[in-house]
């Protein structure tokens, strides 16, 4: 427990300099990559530990993450938290996810180290995506000034970009995360962690399909090609500001 503790200590205080609006792009970069690669690390240690100890693994649980539905971006809001989530090899479905302006959860399943993971880190992701694109809205509103016959065709512009945007810093964070998971993959591969990782993708998917076997698709909203690449090129660079978006989280065990 000591050691969990310390752990989730180090990270935070990642997290809060990623935060600082005094840092650079890169700067923030260095910090979000390390807090995540910590918690990796970490979570796997651990559970290697416990298979080598011939303790039962840690059981799949479930986390009921809440998405502010301000703006009426609620739905790219989930698509971003949901590409990070299935990053860290959770399975991921939405609740409430229709287009309007009230909050909606990504229901979110993994083992519980997982999930103490995605709740240190998911507030802060989401964070950066807020902020980094609302700069990158009026960046790209911007370059095309005075390309529009009304205000309201420039207003859908504006939202079709943004709502674009979030779910492409997902996919570019997702990117990220990924490499970092693959390299660690590559240095237990042949070694009891990688039977570790195979053992909890198969037993969350399990659980995944019994607690939800009748899921069915959402209607997408409507797409912005350069709001996508825009924020999947940021998303790697995981820059961050200071606007808080709401954020809450409720875990249940999955059964």
């Amino acid at each position: 427990m000591a050691a969990s503790n310390n752990i989730a200590e180090r990270v935070r205080k990642l997290l809060d300099k990623a935060e600082d609006a005094a840092v650079t792009a890169e700067e923030a970069q260095t910090y979000a990559a390390k807090a995540a690669e910590l918690i990796g690390k970490y979570n796997l240690d651990a559970a290697t530990l416990r298979h080598k100890e011939g303790k039962r693994p840690e059981p799949i649980r479930m986390l009921q993450f809440e998405v502010s539905g301000q703006g009426w971006h609620g739905k790219a809001r989930a698509e971003l938290v949901a590409r990070v989530a299935e990053a860290y090899g959770a399975q991921v479905c939405t609740l409430g996810n229709k287009m309007n302006g009230s909050p909606r959860w990504v229901l979110i399943m993994a083992p519980g180290a997982t999930l103490k993971a995605l709740e240190l880190l998911l507030p802060s992701i989401v964070l950066q995506a807020e902020t980094n694109g609302m700069r990158a809205t009026r960046e790209h509103m911007a370059g095309l000034k005075g390309r529009f016959d009304t205000s309201a065709n420039a207003n859908i512009e504006r939202r079709t970009f943004f709502r674009s945007y979030l779910p492409g810093y997902g996919r570019g964070v997702a990117d990220k995360i990924a490499e970092s998971r693959n390299a660690m993959a590559d240095k237990v591969k042949g070694k009891t962690g990688e039977l570790v990782l195979v053992s909890d993708a198969e037993r969350t998917k399990a659980a995944f399909d019994k607690k939800f076997p009748d899921l069915k698709p959402v209607r997408g909203d409507k797409y912005s090609e350069a709001g996508a690449d825009a924020g999947r090129r940021d998303g790697r660079t995981a820059d961050t500001g200071q606007t808080k978006v709401g954020g809450g989280k409720r875990e249940v065990t999955a059964g």
